[in-house]
């Protein structure tokens, strides 16, 4: 893995957000200069826009962008009150506790996006897409009595359904991970660990040529909550992977179309910046 020619695709394609989370694991940037970046996204009403997910380009609040943002959070190990308190704000008024809750809002489709969010399941509710969100916002240490009643109904959900997609499980251990690792809480976690293994979209080949969350999507780092579900061995071969994979120019690809050029080059910096952080997190780099 060539890490220079990885920094110079970042900061030749890269967001002034990935530009500035660069900074901050690499070269001693602050977390401030995350966070003014990151609420450049957030609109008025709380929640987040403006392409901040690049696939989609509209310019108002949508749920998915919520979770990318506080995803981008819990990468970096940032809290922040007052934008986590407007996050909360957001969502609770969009989000059906029966439900859940959307991942795009029809009035985005007169903006550009890719094709995979042209599908009518896109724009209704979800209790996988609020799961994610509950847990993004209690990890940020929000106290709040909506979002109790909220931590209730996905645990609820949990419990009660069988997920079979990855993604799914991905955004339900955030929220296990947010919660006092009780018998129960525990017993939830062997529930999905087991779910994981055989879900849609989980690609535990590391050679596989399919597309699919990887284990290190859920284990990007030695301690991460979930790295006690993957052996020594896979998390080795698919960092091995992941390291062939490095493009001639120094970034990694992405496996999907996006709606133009600017968004496939947003998203090749995004991803190349979070294969560096995970290179990092393993001592796979040395600077």
């Amino acid at each position: 893995m060539n890490f220079e020619k990885a920094a110079n695709f970042i900061w030749k394609h890269g967001r002034l957000l990935e530009r500035r989370i660069f900074e901050y694991v690499f070269q001693g940037g602050s977390k401030s200069n995350i966070l003014i970046s990151l609420k450049a996204y957030q609109n008025d009403d709380g929640g987040f826009g403006n392409a901040i997910e690049p696939d989609l380009r509209s310019p108002s609040s949508q749920p998915l962008y919520m979770e990318f943002a506080l995803r981008i959070l819990y990468d970096c190990n940032i809290k922040d009150e007052e934008l986590a308190q407007k996050a909360c704000y957001y969502i609770s008024k969009h989000a059906d506790l029966v439900k859940g809750i959307p991942t795009i809002f029809p009035s985005s489709a007169k903006y550009p996006r890719a094709e995979h969010w042209n599908n009518s399941h896109s724009a209704e509710p979800s209790f996988s897409r609020l799961t994610g969100l509950v847990g993004l916002l209690k990890w940020q240490g929000v106290e709040d009595s909506w979002l109790d009643k909220a931590i209730e109904c996905c645990l609820k959900d949990i419990s009660s359904n069988s997920y079979e997609d990855a993604h799914t499980i991905l955004t339900a251990f955030c929220l296990l991970e947010s919660l006092p690792q009780t018998d129960y809480i525990k017993g939830l976690f062997q529930k999905l660990s087991k779910e994981l293994i055989t879900a849609n979209f989980f690609r535990l080949d590391a050679y596989s040529q399919s597309y699919g969350l990887s284990p290190l999507e859920f284990s990007p780092s030695s301690t991460s909550y979930c790295r006690s579900i993957f052996s020594d061995d896979t998390i080795h071969d698919h960092l091995k992977t992941l390291e062939s994979q490095q493009d001639d120019d120094g970034g990694w690809q992405i496996e999907w179309e996006p709606p133009g050029e600017t968004a496939r080059l947003e998203w090749r910096a995004y991803k190349t910046l979070k294969c560096l952080m995970i290179f990092n997190s393993y001592n796979k780099i040395n600077l």
